[in-house]
């Protein structure tokens, strides 16, 4: 009766109605500032807590296997500290053995000496008091200060939580005249990501020019030597490449068993110098036919020559991919820095188009050299995501207006119930705000949470069905007043919505802290409890007037 008699009240006075609509106004747009202010962020999905990470190794080009070597076992040495970490496998000069996301993120194509790859396997998550992706950020830091040697470039690789992509951010550098051009842009553009405090892992995935020692046989002094031709390359190739020389039969499996044979520590260089080339040659000799030692440097020649770099393409188009992960933030924010600090520091040299919502376009003003700058990645993923979620949200609102219109025969009360539905993000959003506050890491509002808005729209139109059909019935069977039957009505059916209330939240409780899933559940339980109280409150009198129209 009392909440009868304070609804009642509220429909009576016109000042306590325009009040009502006041305070909605005033949380909704307290609500969408959160967004604009980063109080509340958007993310596609949260950082997944996993008990797995990779490491990238990335010396420039031209780098040998044994200053690969050097930065992978600092490296490790310096995970070996941390009482999180379980074990770790290192593999030089290749990829770690393919699973879906190193698919994607092109750990296949490592087959370089001065490329490498750690794989890091943690603790259970049970067992541990911080999070893997917590972890990561905390290892990232000194592990690169520490072992950024020869100018390596170390990325963390974490297992991603939603659709595997190459990088958080994807720079795709497409135009120009020529490779050089192209690359020394993409340059600029990864110098202005590092600018960014939150994007880590930057990257130019293009190679630079490097000197590569190629051996060429003399065979005038070959002949002159007695040396046999044959015996000489294979030399050469046990002592860089190895070879399979022999095979042992064993009962116990189904094929012969290779014996691969590679001279020890002649593949290895010191550095990629010709003398540490010169050095190692020096070591070989052969026995010629007089029974001679004659020794393998006054065989060969090394001829010096410019290594061409990888040319890469997308959908025919030459390209260049510059990369970069995020730290503890989503990608947007950083992302939206960086294009403004492109679009004022490189306007004195470009002509800058805009050519859609992100990506942009620079014209040379020099060289008239044209540079298309499209953005992939997870970022392209999110923002895909949250357009074709609001795209189905909106489509939603449409379609249960006009199944409203069809049942009430009036758009006015069509458009009160639609609006109040729309009213419930105040509760979603206000939610993950409290979320954010109450975890130690930021709470995103995700496209779970999107999920979670669109399944509300159905719970809030009900409730507010249910009190508008209940009034009418009051009105026509009992005689009561517009006033009176709606505030009679709202009262009797508070216990049912509420205990739909209460079910709702208690069930999405459950899921509120998942990795994935705790923004749908966030959302269900904010929207639902804020739809309680527009049912309430803002449904009793935004159809107070509609409702006289259609009885």
């Amino acid at each position: 009766m009392k909440l009868e008699k304070f609804i009642y009240n509220i429909l009576q006075s016109k000042t306590k109605s325009y009040l009502v609509y006041l305070i909605t106004f005033i949380l909704f747009v307290l609500s969408v500032l959160t967004f604009p202010t980063h109080i509340t962020k958007a993310k596609m999905l949260p950082s997944k807590d996993s008990d797995t990470f990779s490491i990238y190794v990335d010396l420039k080009d031209g780098s040998s296997l044994s200053q690969t070597k050097e930065v992978t076992q600092c490296i490790v040495k310096n995970l070996q500290k941390d009482e999180n970490i379980t074990n770790i496998s290192a593999f030089l000069g290749e990829g770690q053995p393919l699973d879906f996301a190193a698919l994607v993120k092109q750990s296949a194509l490592k087959d370089k000496e001065s490329q490498a790859e750690i794989m890091v396997n943690i603790k259970k998550a049970k067992d541990r008091d911080i999070t893997s992706y917590n972890l990561v950020s905390q290892l990232r830091k000194n592990v690169q200060e520490k072992c950024a040697l020869y100018n390596a470039n170390i990325k963390f690789i974490e297992l991603p939580a939603g659709p595997p992509v190459l990088a958080s951010i994807v720079s795709e550098i497409y135009g120009g005249n020529s490779f050089e051009s192209r690359r020394d842009f993409a340059l600029k553009i990864a110098q202005i990501l590092k600018h960014q405090t939150t994007l880590v892992d930057i990257d130019v995935l293009a190679d630079d020019d490097f000197i590569m020692y190629e051996l060429e046989v003399d065979n005038s002094k070959v002949i002159m030597s007695k040396v046999d031709l044959d015996q000489l390359k294979n030399i050469l190739y046990l002592a860089f490449e190895g070879m399979n020389v022999a095979v042992v039969n064993n009962k116990n499996v189904q094929s012969q068993i290779p014996v691969f044979l590679r001279l020890d520590d002649s593949r290895t260089l010191k550095d990629s110098s010709k003398e540490a080339l010169i050095a190692k040659l020096e070591n070989l000799k052969l026995m010629n036919k007089d029974g001679n030692m004659i020794n393998i440097s006054e065989l060969v020649k090394i001829n010096e020559i410019i290594k061409e770099p990888t040319i890469t393409s997308k959908n025919l188009n030459l390209m260049i991919n510059v990369i970069a992960e995020t730290s503890k933030d989503s990608q947007i924010y950083p992302l939206l820095n960086a294009r403004d600090e492109m679009l004022d520091t490189l306007n004195n040299d470009y002509e800058v188009i805009k050519t859609n919502m992100l990506n942009l376009s620079f014209i040379d003003k020099k060289t008239k050299e044209r540079f298309d700058l499209v953005f992939d990645g997870e970022l392209k993923v999110t923002i895909d995501t949250f357009i074709d979620l609001g795209g189905a949200f909106i489509i939603a609102l449409v379609l249960i207006f006009f199944l409203m219109v069809m049942y009430y025969k009036s758009f006015a009360i069509s458009g009160g119930i639609v609006l109040s539905s729309f009213i419930s993000i105040i509760g979603v959003i206000f939610a993950h705000v409290i979320m954010d506050l109450i975890t130690p890491d930021t709470f995103y509002l995700t496209a779970t949470s999107l999920i979670g808005f669109i399944g509300l729209i159905g719970i809030n139109s009900r409730n507010s069905t249910l009190i508008i059909d209940f009034s009418k019935q009051l009105v026509i069977e009992k005689n009561l007043t517009i006033n009176e039957a709606i505030a009679k009505a709202t009262a009797t059916r508070s216990k049912p919505i509420i205990l739909t209330v209460l079910t709702m939240v208690f069930a999405s409780a459950l899921i509120a802290n998942d990795a994935v899933f705790g923004g749908l559940g966030v959302a269900l339980i904010g929207g639902t409890l804020i739809s309680y109280v527009v049912s309430m409150f803002f449904v009793p009198v935004i159809i107070k007037n509609q409702l006289k129209k259609i009885l």
